[in-house]
C-alpha cells in the first residue's frame, strides 16, 4: 500500500471532529454506518488511490461519503467503500452530463437569436461602458501619463481642465499664433491615447477576421487579388521567376523585403507584398531624421513673427520628446529622371497613356505617378485597380520606415514642407477613401488617427474635419467624446470643428445621455451659430431665422465647412429619435440666442494678414481648403472662392503646397521642381514640340489632299 493511502487514512483529530460535527448536523443526508472494513482490503494501485483521493474531496463537499464511527477508545475514522465511490462517481458523471446538456441548450438558444438581437445586446453593453467610463477615463489617463512629465507642476492647470470650456472666448485664435505657443508639449504627451499604437489594426484583413470570424488565408488573398492591378499570365510567370532569384522577397507572410545588398531583410509594418509586384533589390526612398538646423529652418518659415532666440528656446522642449523625419530619394539621379517624365506627362503635356506606361515599364514604384494613375482610374469609373496602386504606393513608404517608429505623434512627425512627406499624407488620404468604399470602417478610422499623428498641430490635410465620420460609422462613441473634451480640439477655435462638435452630440445620443448631448449642442452652437442655423433651416425647414441674418452671419470658411458636413449628414443622422432631438434643441437655441446671433452677424470680421500666417489663405484655414479639394465633392469644391483656384497651385498630386515667401525659405520648402533636372526637362520639351510639329504637318498635308480630291470630284 502506498504512503499516500496510509496518510489519507491517518487523519488528525481536529479534522475528524469537524467532519463528525458536520455529519451530526446532516444525518438525514448520510448513509447508515457499515462495519469497519479491513485496512488491507483498501489496497490498490497508486493510480486508483489518486483518483479516489480526488473523489473524496468532491464527495466531502457534497456530503456523499459514509461516516463510520469506531469505538470510543479508538479515533473516529471515515471509510469510503468502493461501491459507494462508484455510485458517487456515477452521480457526478450524471451531474456533469446534465450541465453539459444545459450549456449546449443555452448555446443553441443563443445561436438561434437574430442578428438584430445580438446587435442590440452589443449596443447595450457599449452604452453601459461609455456611460460608466466615458467621462472619467480621459482624466485618468492624463493624470497617469503626466506622472513622469517634468513640466507638470502643482501650479500649472491640467490638460483636462479644458473640458470646462463652453464659450468661444475661452479658446485662442490660431490666426495669431502660427507657432502653436498655447499648446505646450505636455498637452501632446497627454493626448497619446488618441493616436494609433497597433500596426495590425491598419490591415483590413484584421477587421475582416473580427467581422466574419477566422477566414482562411486563401479567402483573404482572393480579396486582394480582386483589387490588384491586372497582369498577363506571361508577365506573372516572369515575376515569379525573378522572385526566386531575389532573396528575402515576400516570405511566407508576404511581409519581408530586401533592404539592399548586405543589409538583410526588412519587415513591413502595414503592407504586404502582392504577387504582381516587381521584385527589386532595394527601395525607392529612405527615411532621414531631421537635424537641429533643419527643424530650426522649418520653424523660421512657419513662425515669421517670432524671434529666432524664442523659437530655439521653444524647440528645446519639443525635441526632447518628438522626433522629426522626412522621406527622400535613395537614388537622386534616377528619381530626377522619373520625376521629369512625370512632370511632362501631368503638367506640361498631359498624357494619360504616357503616365500609365511610366509605372508599367520604367518606374513601377514611382509614388506620384501611382497616385495620379489611381485617381485617373477612379474618375473614369474603373475602381478595380485603385486599391492595388494605392497599396503599392504605401509599400514604398513602408519599405523605408524605420523599425523603431510608431504612429503615436511623438516617435514620428513628418513636416509638411517636404515633398515626399506630402506624398505620404496624400497616399494615406486616398487609401482611407478606398477602405471606406470596401466597408472597412474600423481600418479607415485607424488610418485617420495615423494621418493625424504625423503632424497633430498643423493637421495639413484637415483630419479634424472628417475623422468624426469614420469614428461614428465604426461606433467609437467613447473615443469621440473624449476627443471633444481634449486639448487637441479645445485650445484653438479652429480646432473645435463642426464635425467633432456634432459628432460628440451624436455620440451622447447613441449612449442615451440626452442631458450631456444638450450641453454639447449648446457649446457647438456658440462656436458654429451660422452653420447650425443653416442646417436647421435646410434639414428641418426652420423659419425662425430671417434671410438677412443667414446672409450676414457666415464666413467663407464656415460655408465650406458646412457644405462638407452636409454632404455626409444623412449617413450619420439616421435615427428618427436623434433627428427629432436635434430639431427641438436647435429650435430652442435659435429662439434663446436670436439677439446674440444678430449682433454677431452685423459685426465686421477682423482681417488678418494672410502672408504672415502660412496656415491661412484669405482668412480660410489652408487644411480646410486641401480637404475640400481632395474630397472631390462637387458641392464642397463649388464653395471654394474662385481666387484660390486661379492664384494658387492646386495640382492633384500636390494640393496647395507650402510657399517659400522669403529668400531664406526657398531652400527649405521642397516642391516638385526641387527634384526635376532642368536640362532634361528642356530636352523633353524640345522632343515633344518636334513631335507636335510633325503631327501638324501630317494633318495639314492630309487636309490639302482631301481638298484637292474633293475639288477634282466636283469637276
Amino acid at each position: 500500500m502506498s504512503s499516500r493511502t496510509l496518510r489519507k487514512l491517518q487523519n488528525d483529530d481536529e479534522l475528524l471532529k469537524s467532519l463528525v460535527g458536520d455529519a451530526d448536523e446532516n444525518d438525514a443526508n448520510f448513509a447508515k454506518p457499515v462495519p469497519q472494513t479491513n485496512i488491507f482490503a483498501l489496497m490498490n494501485d497508486e493510480n486508483e488511490s489518486e483518483s479516489n483521493e480526488e473523489e473524496n474531496d468532491i464527495n466531502e463537499e457534497t456530503h456523499d461519503p459514509v461516516i463510520i464511527k469506531e469505538p470510543k477508545s479508538a479515533p473516529e475514522r471515515i471509510t469510503l467503500p468502493i461501491k459507494t465511490k462508484k455510485k458517487a462517481n456515477r452521480r457526478k458523471n450524471r451531474k456533469k452530463t446534465k450541465q453539459k446538456n444545459s450549456q449546449q441548450e443555452e448555446l443553441e438558444k443563443t445561436d438561434g437569436e437574430s442578428d438584430d438581437d445580438l446587435e442590440r445586446m452589443i449596443q447595450q453593453f457599449r452604452k453601459k461602458d461609455v456611460q460608466t467610463y466615458g467621462l472619467k477615463e480621459a482624466k485618468y489617463h492624463e493624470n497617469e501619463s503626466s506622472d513622469n512629465d517634468e513640466y507638470e507642476t502643482a501650479s500649472e492647470p491640467e490638460d483636462e481642465d479644458l473640458v470646462k470650456i463652453s464659450g468661444e472666448s475661452s479658446m485662442h485664435d490660431l490666426r495669431y499664433d502660427s507657432g502653436f505657443a498655447k499648446f505646450p508639449i505636455k498637452y501632446m504627451r497627454t493626448g497619446l491615447r488618441f493616436f494609433n499604437d497597433d500596426f495590425k489594426k491598419l490591415d483590413p484583413h484584421f477587421e475582416f477576421k473580427m467581422l466574419f470570424g477566422d477566414l482562411t488565408s486563401e479567402s483573404l488573398d482572393d480579396i486582394d487579388s480582386m483589387t490588384s492591378t491586372h497582369v498577363s499570365p506571361q508577365q506573372l510567370k516572369q515575376i515569379q521567376r525573378m522572385k526566386r532569384l531575389l532573396k528575402n522577397w515576400g516570405g511566407k507572410d508576404h511581409k519581408s523585403v530586401p533592404n539592399g545588398p548586405g543589409l538583410g531583410a526588412h519587415r513591413l509594418k502595414f503592407t504586404k507584398v502582392q504577387e504582381d509586384w516587381l521584385p527589386t533589390p532595394r527601395g525607392e526612398l529612405m527615411m532621414q531624421k531631421l537635424s537641429a538646423d533643419d527643424i530650426l529652418n522649418w520653424q523660421l518659415w512657419q513662425r515669421r513673427n517670432d524671434w529666432k532666440d524664442v523659437i530655439e528656446e521653444n524647440l528645446a522642449d519639443w525635441e526632447k520628446f518628438v522626433t522629426y523625419y522626412k522621406f527622400e530619394p535613395l537614388s537622386p539621379d534616377a528619381n530626377k529622371k522619373g520625376m521629369t517624365d512625370f512632370y511632362m506627362s501631368v503638367v506640361l503635356h498631359p498624357d494619360h497613356e504616357a503616365l500609365i506606361n511610366l509605372i508599367s515599364s520604367k518606374y513601377p514604384y514611382h509614388v506620384p505617378a501611382l497616385l495620379q494613375v489611381a485617381l485617373i482610374m477612379v474618375r473614369q469609373g474603373d475602381r478595380s485597380n485603385t486599391n492595388g496602386l494605392l497599396q503599392r504606393a504605401l509599400f514604398v513608404f513602408d519599405r523605408a520606415l524605420k523599425s523603431t517608429i510608431n504612429f503615436d505623434s511623438l516617435s514620428c512627425q513628418l513636416p509638411y514642407i517636404y515633398f515626399f512627406n506630402r506624398q505620404f499624407y496624400l497616399a494615406i488620404f486616398r487609401y482611407i477613401l478606398t477602405l471606406a468604399q470596401r466597408g472597412a470602417m474600423g481600418t479607415a478610422s485607424e488610418w485617420c488617427k495615423v494621418l493625424w499623428s504625423l503632424s497633430p498641430l498643423e493637421d495639413p490635410i484637415g483630419c479634424r474635419y472628417f475623422i468624426d465620420h469614420y469614428l461614428l460609422l465604426n461606433s467609437e462613441f467613447h473615443y469621440l467624446i473624449g476627443l471633444s473634451r481634449s486639448s487637441l480640439t479645445n485650445v484653438y477655435k479652429q480646432w473645435y470643428t463642426l464635425g467633432i462638435s456634432l459628432g460628440a452630440v451624436l455620440s451622447y445620443l447613441h449612449i442615451d445621455d440626452y442631458s450631456a448631448a444638450t450641453k454639447e449642442l449648446a457649446k457647438a452652437f456658440e462656436h458654429h451659430p451660422y452653420a447650425l442655423s443653416i442646417l436647421y433651416k435646410e434639414k428641418f425647414e426652420g423659419t425662425e431665422i430671417s434671410d438677412f441674418e443667414l446672409n450676414c452671419g457666415g464666413k467663407e470658411s464656415d460655408v465650406i465647412e458646412l457644405k462638407a458636413y452636409m454632404a455626409r449628414f444623412s449617413s450619420l443622422w439616421k435615427n428618427t429619435e436623434h433627428l427629432n432631438f436635434l430639431s427641438r434643441a436647435l429650435k430652442s437655441l435659435l429662439r434663446d440666442h436670436q439677439r446674440n446671433l444678430y449682433n454677431a452677424s452685423i459685426e465686421g470680421e477682423d482681417k488678418v494678414n494672410g502672408e504672415m500666417n502660412p496656415f491661412f489663405i484669405d482668412g480660410i484655414p489652408i487644411n480646410l481648403l486641401r480637404f475640400a479639394v481632395l474630397s472631390e465633392e462637387s458641392s464642397v469644391m463649388a464653395s471654394i472662392p474662385q481666387n484660390i483656384w486661379s492664384d494658387h497651385e492646386v495640382f492633384d498630386f500636390d494640393v496647395l503646397p507650402p510657399k517659400a515667401e522669403t529668400r531664406e525659405s526657398i531652400d527649405t520648402i521642397e516642391t516638385i521642381k526641387s527634384f526635376i533636372n532642368e536640362r532634361d526637362l528642356l530636352a523633353s520639351q524640345v522632343n515633344v514640340m518636334q513631335d507636335e510639329d510633325l503631327l501638324n504637318q501630317i494633318r495639314q498635308m492630309s487636309l490639302e489632299e482631301y481638298l484637292e480630291n474633293a475639288g477634282a470630284g466636283e469637276e
